[in-house]
């Protein structure tokens, strides 16, 4: 039986190889049905580790065109756990070939999350400019979950296309909904420590022009950028830690003096706020 949470260690693995084993069998007797159930028991899981070692060990058999058939039958299946194991499947055959792996996720993205979070994120650090281009089209969806999709993982290109990273966090910037809202606080936080002064003067031009929605936004990622900041610059001094601190309080000083109320407002607040003790006792979270 699936265990229900955590990592899986030597006897887990054992345990789920062997009953795999018997799926096996029952593919080699060529009795689908006994297999479709056999399997579909055991990924009937909560546990995402579970899903993901049977949904990769699956690529191992060697007649993949039986397995296939009841494949075929499990995929869309009610029990989340059967269609997560299935998507790991999918990807894991398929993942030296990621236009078909996404072609496959657009069927999936809004009932399996937390697989196509990770898949997502795997993609983008193997094949960053095919991302770059189909991600584009995920971050102008009609559907905000699917567009949130697009910035998971989008913090590993940060260090060397800045631009592109602004200009598709642009599109989202005006968001209401909270988990994009903190997509986007998390990936202006890569970008910020590898390019502050790009991206603080896009954060200066997108102010000059805020709905609430957006204010909100950056006055949280600001934040963020002024703990890790301070955090940095006190704990892990190094040149590069030093330039982000000094770039960060300038541009807050800049702001609070701006002629423009609403980015001086925002400036007052942030300088307020980066003289906050607390600050310098933030978690390893803020590195």
């Amino acid at each position: 039986m699936a265990k229900d949470l955590g990592r899986l260690d030597l006897r887990d693995v054992k345990n789920y190889e062997s009953q795999l084993a018997k799926v096996y069998k029952f593919l080699d007797d060529n009795d689908l049905s006994q297999a479709e159930s056999t399997l579909k028991k055991l990924i009937s899981t909560p546990n995402y580790y579970v899903r993901e070692f049977i949904g990769k060990k699956l690529t191992d058999y060697y007649n993949s065109k039986l397995l296939d058939k009841i494949i075929k039958k499990l995929e869309g299946d009610k029990v989340y756990g059967v269609r997560a194991t299935l998507v790991f499947y999918f990807y894991y055959k398929h993942q030296d070939d990621p236009v078909k792996v996404l072609k496959y996720l657009e069927k999936y993205w809004s009932n399996t999350p937390w697989e196509i979070e990770q898949i997502v994120y795997e993609l983008w650090q193997n094949y960053p400019d095919l991302m770059k281009v189909e991600m584009l089209k995920w971050a102008e969806s009609e559907h905000v979950k699917k567009r949130s999709f697009a910035y998971h993982g989008l913090e590993s290109i940060a260090a060397f296309d800045v631009q592109y990273i602004l200009n598709i966090v642009e599109k989202n910037i005006d968001t209401d909904d909270e988990e994009m809202s903190k997509r986007i606080v998390n990936v202006l936080s890569h970008t910020a420590k590898a390019s502050p002064a790009e991206c603080y003067s896009y954060i200066h031009e997108w102010l000059t022009h805020h709905t609430d929605n957006r204010a909100s936004t950056l006055f949280v990622a600001m934040k963020k950028m002024i703990t890790i900041a301070c955090y940095n610059y006190t704990n892990f001094k190094t040149p590069k830690t030093e330039e982000f601190y000094l770039l960060t309080l300038q541009a807050i000083q800049d702001w609070k003096n701006d002629s423009n109320p609403k980015i001086s407002n925002m400036g007052e607040r942030l300088v307020y706020f980066s003289k906050s003790p607390h600050l310098y006792e933030a978690s390893n979270s803020a590195k």
